[in-house]
C-alpha cells in the first residue's frame, strides 16, 4: 500500500495495483507520472485522477459520450504505441473537466483526451487535429443539442447510465470510441 496526503481526500491508501503511470504526464503537469482514479462520489458519472507525487494536483474526468455521443477521437500508432493497447476494448478515453461554481458553465477539453489502457495501468493525454473540438466545450449546451428540452430528469438519467457503466467497469471511467488512423 502507497499513503497519499491530499488535498481534497486527506491521506488515502493506495494499492500498487491501482496506480496509473502517465509517462508523458498531463499538459502542464509533465513532471506528475504516477496517478490513481478516485470516485467523486458514488452516484456520480465524474472521477478524479489524482497525482500521486503531489497531492494537490487532481483532475476531474468523465466519460464523454454522457453529454456528445457523437465523440470520436482517431489516433495513430505513433501517438499511443507506447500504452500497449492490443484492442479497443481496452482503452478508455475520459476527458478533463473544468467545474466553476455555476454547473451550467461547466466545460470538457474535448481537445485533449485522456486514453488509459485498462490492461497495463498506463496512459497519455493526447491532442486531437479535429477543429471541431475545443479546450471549453460546455457541456450543458452539448447535451442541450441532443435533447429538446434539457430537464433535470434527463440529467438524471444520463447520470444512472453512468453508474451503471461504472458498476460494469469498477476502474473505468468511461468507453468512446477510439479509432486508429491507418
Amino acid at each position: 500500500m502507497i499513503k497519499v496526503k491530499t488535498t481534497r481526500f486527506g491521506e488515502i491508501d493506495i494499492d500498487e495495483k491501482d496506480v496509473i503511470t502517465l509517462p508523458a504526464g498531463i499538459i502542464g503537469f509533465p513532471e506528475l507520472k504516477q496517478y490513481v482514479l478516485l470516485d467523486h462520489d458514488q452516484d456520480s458519472p465524474f472521477k478524479w485522477l489524482q497525482a500521486l507525487e503531489d497531492g494537490a494536483i487532481a483532475f476531474v474526468l468523465i466519460n464523454p459520450l454522457l453529454f456528445k455521443p457523437d465523440y470520436l477521437v482517431e489516433v495513430n500508432e505513433g501517438e499511443v504505441g507506447d500504452l500497449e493497447i492490443e484492442n479497443e476494448e481496452d482503452a478508455v478515453v475520459s476527458v478533463i473537466i473544468t467545474m466553476p461554481s455555476d454547473p451550467q458553465k461547466m466545460t470538457a477539453n474535448l481537445k485533449a483526451p485522456v486514453i488509459f489502457n485498462l490492461k497495463n495501468h498506463k496512459g497519455r493525454q493526447i491532442i486531437l487535429n479535429s477543429s471541431e473540438y475545443t479546450t471549453r466545450h460546455n457541456i450543458m449546451e452539448e447535451m442541450r443539442k441532443y435533447t429538446a428540452q434539457p430537464k433535470t430528469g434527463e440529467l438524471d438519467a444520463t447520470i444512472e447510465q453512468a453508474k451503471e457503466e461504472t458498476q460494469e467497469k469498477k476502474t473505468s471511467v468511461g468507453k468512446s470510441k477510439v479509432e486508429k488512423k491507418g
